[in-house]
């Protein structure tokens, strides 16, 4: 690895919480019912229906995701793939900008502050990156799983920012 260029890459796959699955379900629940309601009751359900249906299709996109990380010359970019297809960036900051971060477990990341922003896979005994970021937008805490050569990068280059 050349000490000037320093690139990482690091997908993961995000398994599903019990509070995501309840949100999928629900919003099955309500168009199944506004439907009903829509074709027996009064036609106004039928906008109901429709943005129930928009909610199925986005919590369709979001059973199936993965996080990737990619760290390239002091940028650090999160991106959600959604059904192996497409991509959307979540988060990207330069190092610059990182007040404190952490690695290990995420609850033992208290002198951060909350996490605000959660890019992990969500399973037991990983190990999670919480950085602590001032961006424009105010400070955020995030939390991702950062994969074997962006934890030594971090340890090599940037160890005094370690909480």
């Amino acid at each position: 690895m050349n000490e000037n260029n320093s690139y990482s890459e690091y997908a993961v796959f995000v398994r599903q919480t019990a509070g995501m699955r309840a949100k999928q379900i629900a919003v099955i629940g309500v168009t199944a019912v506004s439907l009903v309601l829509a074709l027996m009751v009064y036609w106004a359900f039928v906008v109901l229906t429709v943005a129930g249906a928009v909610g199925c299709y986005l919590g369709y996109l979001s059973s199936h995701m993965e996080y990737e990380t990619i760290f390239l010359d002091g940028t650090l970019e999160i991106a959600a793939i959604y059904q192996k297809s497409r991509r959307k960036k979540k988060f990207q900051c330069e190092m610059k900008n990182v007040l404190g971060y952490h690695l290990g477990r995420k609850e033992d990341a208290v002198r951060l502050g909350q996490i605000t922003r959660d890019y992990s896979s969500h399973m037991e005994g990983q190990t999670c990156c919480v950085m602590k970021v001032g961006t424009e937008k105010g400070t955020h805490v995030i939390c991702f799983e950062p994969g074997k050569e962006l934890e030594e990068i971090l340890d090599k280059r940037y160890r005094t920012l370690k909480v």
